[in-house]
């Protein structure tokens, strides 16, 4: 991509609120499905009080013969004319559905649904499944994880969005079948002996990710994102109706301005509500050029919210300070420091249920409870801009064709390619196991490996048709955008405050957009994200701009000594998944890019916060 970059057309200022009638879902879904009746609806009752905090404002309930379930909302437009259930004009689908679909005046018209059917943005998902089929979903900018019953067919469908920013989960009990936006319900809620599934350990220890549709409780699956998990008498069977990564190599070369104005829309929408939207502000050049966006659309200074650090080496506070100036936002700082990490760092983990590689996650806690606390409920952040535009520094190897590397058969198995071996280091994935896992437990990963399982939604021709680059990319977004930025990083602290996120990257303008930019354009002389820099040259602040990449990163577990570092040996040592010591300093090898031994301590954590056994 080449040429000058103009400013697009500027649209209207936003106000604070969105159209009459319209009503956004942001919340929490569970319930249970039972294709012959006859269920304990008890359990859904008990789950749904497990999730309040993600829809304080709100309860929905829908019950059939069949289906039982409840939608706890928080509440990001006014009360109007909008409810769910919703269905389809037909009366045949029925849907609960947690999230919004920023486009659904376009669907609307399109499916011919007059609008005073239903206000709620969200209705309009059961009149593109009747007409359209689950490929409808596609269609949909937006985020949702949505329940739909199929009254023709006595059939129940869990979907979630494009990328998985909303989260679901299941299990099977039996004939029934469970499902909840977090597990800890599902768990807590259910009668069983829940076990943790050593699969998903061996994926940590090698991925320092958990992938969908595994989780770390065995049995206890995540519909993965851009699926539907089809229920019926018979079973169930999950079918794809959209994935990351098909590119379009022979569409019209992306100009600056083009590209620029895909995000400008894709801000646009994501920020209208009726109550106000903030911003997370890291300093660094993605979410400064979405706060730039937002200052630029809003008929009111934005509210932008930033972690800061007192070692030098985390702290990223004179960016976000410089940006903030600039664009004269209401801009505040939220200090977290070593002693926050040791006091929250087992709340925050119990809370997620999810392994922790790093403790940035408290930090994330703490800024979603700041931005509550003055009263927000919604923020726009910067996530997936590295993922599409080719952002991270393993980019620019996979760039440098010189680089061979050997091929191997597990490499294959997992991502389709023999070459291709994303973050796995094979020479120590071996040691690593052995310094971490106890015998047992490496018994049990034998015939478990992670590369066991197809980690990404290509076939091994489809894999292989793809650039280096554009391979990474798609292993970004499914092995690491979607379970962990998303998940436990995103949904998880956001939600924990009764906060939503909003991702203006990951808008279909943008996706599309990022589609049809060839590697080349990404990155540039060893700089990724070189076409969206190129867009926002001469707007992005020029220190902003060409400063190197920051990770959002907080202070480390070195000052955890003392009872809590005891309690913490206990735990491990009481799991018979870790070796012995495996917590001693001398295990900490320096070359590895996390300290797995967080990773030992929060799955620790989670399996006592959980009572899974091993």
């Amino acid at each position: 991509m080449s040429g000058t970059f103009c400013a697009p057309r500027t649209s209207s200022r936003l106000s604070s609120s969105c159209p009459r009638g319209v009503r956004d879902a942001v919340c929490g879904v569970c319930g249970t499905y039972s294709p012959a009746g006859g269920f304990d609806r008890g359990v859904v009752a008990a789950m749904h009080s497990r999730i309040v905090h993600r829809g304080p404002d709100e309860t929905y309930s829908l019950n059939t013969a069949t289906v039982s379930a409840k939608l706890a909302r928080l509440g990001m437009t006014g009360l109007v004319d909008g409810w769910q259930p919703a269905e389809d004009r037909s009366g045949r689908y029925l849907a609960m559905t947690n999230g919004e679909v920023f486009n659904h005046r376009t669907l609307r018209e399109r499916c011919g649904t007059d609008l005073g059917h239903n206000g709620v943005d969200v209705a309009v998902i059961p009149e593109l499944v009747a007409r359209y089929g689950i490929d409808g979903l596609a269609m949909v900018d937006g985020q949702f994880a949505t329940v739909i019953v199929d009254r023709a067919e006595n059939s129940l469908l869990l979907a979630r969005d494009r990328f998985g920013i909303c989260p679901l989960y299941y299990v099977t009990d039996d004939a029934r079948v469970h499902f909840c936006s977090e597990i800890k319900p599902l768990v807590r809620c259910l009668d069983r002996a829940w076990r943790v599934d050593i699969g998903a350990i061996d994926q940590y220890f090698s991925l320092g990710n958990i992938v969908a549709p595994r989780t770390l409780v065995a049995g206890l699956l995540a519909v993965p994102p851009g699926c539907v998990v089809r229920f019926d008498a018979d079973g169930h069977q999950t079918i794809r109706y959209w994935r990351y990564g098909d590119v379009e190599e022979h569409g019209q070369p992306v100009s600056a301005e083009e590209l620029r104005d895909s995000v400008r829309r894709s801000t646009r929408d994501r920020l209208r509500a009726d109550v106000e939207i903030g911003a997370y502000l890291s300093g660094g050049f993605d979410s400064t050029a979405i706060v730039l966006e937002c200052s630029s659309l809003l008929d009111r200074p934005v509210r932008t919210f930033s972690v800061v650090f007192d070692d030098p080496a985390l702290d990223e506070g004179r960016f976000q300070r410089e940006v903030a100036e600039k664009v004269g936002s209401k801009h505040e700082q939220i200090r977290c420091g070593p002693q926050d990490v040791l006091s929250r760092f087992e709340e925050m983990v119990r809370h997620c249920c999810y392994p922790q590689r790093e403790t940035y996650n408290v930090a994330a806690m703490m800024l979603a409870e700041a931005v509550h606390a003055n009263g927000i409920k919604g923020v726009v952040s910067g996530e997936g801009a590295d993922e599409l535009f080719f952002g991270y520094d393993s980019y620019a190897f996979d760039s440098a064709t010189r680089f061979k590397r050997s091929g191997r058969t597990e490499n294959e198995q997992a991502w389709g390619n023999p070459d291709f071996s994303w973050e796995v280091d094979w020479r120590r994935l071996d040691e690593r196991r052995t310094a971490y896992l106890s015998s047992s437990a490496l018994d049990a990963v034998t015939g478990n490996e992670f590369w066991r399982s197809r980690l990404i939604p290509f076939s091994d021709e489809e894999a292989r048709r793809l650039s280096p680059m554009q391979l990474r990319s798609v292993a970004d977004v499914y092995v690491q955008l979607s379970g962990h930025l998303l998940g436990d990083h995103g949904d998880s602290m956001l939600m924990k405050t009764s906060l939503e996120g909003r991702y203006p990257f990951l808008g279909n303008p943008v996706v599309a957009a990022a589609a049809r930019v060839g590697d080349d354009a990404k990155v540039v002389d060893f700089e990724g994200k070189s076409c969206l820099r190129a867009a926002y040259e001469g707007v992005v602040p020029e220190s902003v701009m060409r400063r190197g990449k920051h990770g959002f990163t907080a202070p480390d577990l070195a000052s955890v000594t003392g009872p809590t570092w005891s309690r913490w040996r206990e735990l491990v040592a009481a799991t018979g998944l870790f070796a012995p010591n495996c917590l001693d300093p001398s295990r900490l090898d320096r070359q590895d890019k996390w300290d797995y031994r967080l990773g030992v301590i929060s799955i620790s954590l989670v399996m006592d916060e959980l009572g899974l056994g091993s």
